[in-house]
């Protein structure tokens, strides 16, 4: 029996030499009675109890050896099992593509001498799939300052933590609102809800790629990690290949692909032709403008832990978010096999119908049946009324929210519980949850009759009270939404100048377009139309006109040729709401 008082590394390296079925067998013993059985904690990855014991500190410079900031921290999940699974077949992708010709990036940020990598590359990533009907800029001050885990802002970071700050509904915050390095206000406004991360597995070959590149021309830009060393950069051509160093661990993004970009342009030729093209943070001095090419061959870029691609949606809609888990996945339970239950019993706060549940599958393949109960006895996750059955899949690693087909009609003080089986194909931990891990997630709590999990869906087990308290101060990742349906901006805004010659004047013209956003589940009433004069930051933007559902179109007339501005449209719909803008300008 594991003693909560033993030293973190005895944990953790007993976990990595006690083979699971040992372990099962000693969770499993008699002495803790036959209601339910003991479930089996994940290992965590090797490189993360180095990290964490300091056992190989050379490996986490905060600096890179020629001078610039890292700040990659390991993350604690084990994906080993990930390597030997076989390659998804994808439709053939291009040779070539290049989110710099697309519209789709933002531009080239600086992290300073921060250790703030992962928060450059997690923003990055979330901007570029708003992009280009939606340009925001996400503060990575606020993520870096708030994100709850044991270490100051540069200090380093990885997608566990980014996805749990932006998933508890922390951020993202605006750039201007809490500005790189320094903050000028106390309370920001959350604007957009991120709810679905797509978790790519890492690579397992040299040519393995087709999920990095489908979720590049699919989503934006993805978040990478890598190992950066001087000596394996050639600067002269922007080329990078390392082929052995494990040391200076970086937080990127892959921003397109060239199958043929010829391998005599790094310091050391690889095995073949082909780079990832990727987008840095340390400013547009730096490499081409800000980019650089990684060989195909590199044996650790998006090979170590998951890739991420991060997705949003407009902050109207759910308007309250039922969770326990503000620290996310830190690691995971499971009895053996694929497949557990786990559960939460949460107390409406008020009469918004439940709509979404949302939680982390760790496989490949996973599929999912949740249950919704109304009126709930404490303790008992099924008991009361069965308000919801539906099941589902998904076909990748990450964190998602499933959306409710039929909303559920809460009461202020009732209690409810969402139950999730999952199954979780070739990983035999199926069941996230936070953890207080020491130096890690320390800050994590938890209180009696809030997580449960079992291994049959019958008999539960309190998370934070049974097995002597060995998960005390621990919560299923496991999230509740209510509110309304989401309510996106119009889509496909185009902005297009013309020019009109007068015999005694010369006119021109902006014409705007835009298209009606297929996702919006309400009814559209309007559009309303702004516009400031473009580069003045000072000054608000200001109402034009407010048109029809049916209206796609406006021209802005006698404008002079210097005359640029830049224009937003919003959606309002039959409640009332209006979304967040879709911006263009000159």
């Amino acid at each position: 029996m594991m003693n909560k008082h033993f030293p973190l590394k005895f944990i953790f390296f007993s976990f990595l030499v006690i083979s699971t079925v040992l372990a099962a067998a000693i969770f499993t013993s008699s002495i803790f009675g036959d209601k339910e059985e003991r479930p089996i904690l994940s290992p965590p990855s090797e490189e993360f109890i180095k990290y964490l014991e300091k056992l190989e500190p050379q490996k986490w410079p905060k600096y890179s050896d020629d001078g610039y900031p890292l700040g990659l921290i390991p993350s604690p999940h084990d994906l080993s099992y990930f390597k030997d699974l076989p390659t998804v077949k994808i439709e053939a992708l291009p040779a070539s593509y290049d989110l710099r010709t697309t519209g789709k990036l933002t531009p080239i940020r600086n992290q300073g001498r921060c250790g703030s990598c992962w928060a450059f590359a997690t923003y990055s990533s979330l901007e570029s799939f708003l992009r280009p009907s939606e340009n925001w800029d996400f503060s990575e001050q606020n993520l870096i300052d708030h994100h709850g885990f044991d270490w100051g802002p540069c200090e380093g970071g990885n997608t566990d933590i980014s996805t749990a700050y932006l998933a508890r509904w922390s951020g993202p915050i605006h750039e201007e609102d809490d500005p790189y390095i320094y903050a000028t206000l106390n309370e920001f406004t959350v604007r957009k809800h991120v709810q679905d991360v797509i978790f790519i597995p890492p690579r397992s070959s040299s040519l393995n790629n087709d999920l990095l590149k489908q979720a590049v021309m699919t989503y934006g830009a993805v978040y990478a990690s890598m190992y950066y060393k001087s000596t394996y950069y050639n600067s002269s051509t922007y080329a990078y290949y390392n082929w052995s160093e494990k040391v200076g661990a970086h937080g990127v993004d892959i921003i397109g692909w060239d199958d043929n970009f010829d391998k005599n342009k790094f310091t050391t030729p690889p095995p073949g032709n082909g780079a990832f093209i990727v987008k840095n943070s340390w400013g547009m001095n730096w490499g081409e403008s800000g980019y650089f090419y990684v060989s195909y061959y590199d044996e650790f870029f998006a090979r170590r832990e998951f890739s991420a691609a991060f997705k949003a949606e407009p902050a109207v809609g759910y308007t309250i978010i039922y969770q326990y888990d503000p620290l996310g996945w830190v690691t995971s339970l499971g009895y053996g096999s694929d497949t557990g239950w786990f559960s939460n019993i949460f107390t409406a706060t008020a009469f918004d119908p439940l709509l979404a549940v949302s939680f982390y599958a760790a496989g490949s393949l996973n599929t999912y049946e949740i249950y919704i109960y109304t009126d709930v006895n404490p303790d008992q996750p099924r008991s009361g009324t069965l308000a919801n059955l539906e099941s589902g899949s998904l076909n990748s690693p990450g964190y998602y929210t499933i959306p409710l087909k039929v909303g559920i009609a809460l009461r202020p003080g009732q209690k409810f519980s969402v139950i999730v089986k999952q199954k979780t194909t070739n990983y035999n931990y199926p069941i996230p949850f936070e953890y207080p891990l020491k130096d890690y997630s320390s800050q994590a709590t938890a209180h009696a009759g809030e997580s449960f999990i079992s291994s049959n869906g019958n008999t539960w087990s309190d998370l934070h009270t049974s097995w002597s308290g060995q998960y005390a101060n621990s919560n299923v990742c496991l999230k509740a939404f209510a509110g309304l349906p989401p309510l996106y901006p119009p889509t496909n805004f185009v902005l297009q100048r013309l020019e009109n010659n007068f015999i005694f004047f010369k006119e021109y013209i902006d014409n705007l377009s835009w298209e009606a956003n297929p996702k919006n589940r309400t009814k559209i009433l309007k559009y309303k139309f702004y516009r400031k004069t473009k580069g003045a930051a000072d000054l608000a933007y200001q109402l034009v006109s407010e048109l029809a559902a049916n209206v796609f179109v406006s021209y802005q007339r006698g404008l002079k040729k210097d005359q640029f501005y830049t224009y937003r449209i919003t959606a309002v719909d039959e409640l009332g709401r209006e979304s967040e803008p879709s911006e263009i300008g000159n």
